[in-house]
C-alpha cells in the first residue's frame, strides 16, 4: 500500500512540474501591440492595448493636432490565455529592443510591449516582418486590431 501511493505521489508531482511550461508568463499587466508610419496621410498610428480583460484601440493622424480616435471592449480570459501562451519570456528577453530598420523608406514599423512578472519588455521591428518567437502572438494581436476598423 505504502509503494502505491508512493508512487502515486511521484506521478502527481512529475505532472504537475512538467505542466509548466518554461519561459511562460504568470502575471501579465498588460500587452501593447501598435504599429506606425512616419510618412503617410491620415491615420498614421495606431495602438492596441490589453489589460484588465479589456481591450483599447486608438488611431492619431501625424498631423498637428494629432485627431485620435479611441475604442474599446471586453475580452475574454481565454483570449488573453491564448495570446500569452504564444509567448515565452525566456525567449523575448533575448531579443534586441530594435530588429531591422522599422519605418525606413516608409516601410513602417511594428511593436510589441509586453509588461508581465514586474518586467517590461519592447521589441520594435520592420512592419510586416515579426521575429520568430513573437509570429504567433502577433498574428492573433492582428486579428484583435482587425476587429477594430469600425472605430471611428
Amino acid at each position: 500500500m505504502k509503494k502505491t501511493l508512493l508512487f502515486i505521489y511521484t506521478i502527481a508531482l512529475t505532472l504537475s512540474i512538467s505542466g509548466c511550461k518554461k519561459g511562460s508568463i504568470k502575471n501579465l499587466n498588460n500587452i501593447t501591440y501598435g504599429s506606425s508610419f512616419g510618412m503617410c496621410v491620415g491615420y498614421c498610428s495606431s495602438s492596441l492595448v490589453i489589460s484588465d480583460l479589456k481591450l483599447t484601440f486608438s488611431k492619431s493622424k501625424n498631423a498637428q493636432p494629432a485627431d485620435t480616435k479611441t475604442c474599446s471592449k471586453s475580452i475574454s480570459e481565454a483570449d488573453i490565455d491564448a495570446i500569452k501562451n504564444e509567448l515565452n519570456i525566456n525567449k523575448i528577453s533575448n531579443l534586441p529592443e530594435v530588429i531591422g530598420c522599422p519605418d525606413c523608406a516608409d516601410g513602417g514599423a511594428e511593436w510589441i510591449s509586453i509588461n508581465a512578472d514586474g518586467k517590461q519588455y519592447k521589441i520594435t521591428y520592420e512592419y510586416g516582418k515579426a521575429p520568430k518567437e513573437l509570429e504567433a502572438a502577433v498574428a492573433k494581436l492582428k486579428v484583435l486590431k482587425d476587429s477594430f476598423k469600425d472605430c471611428n
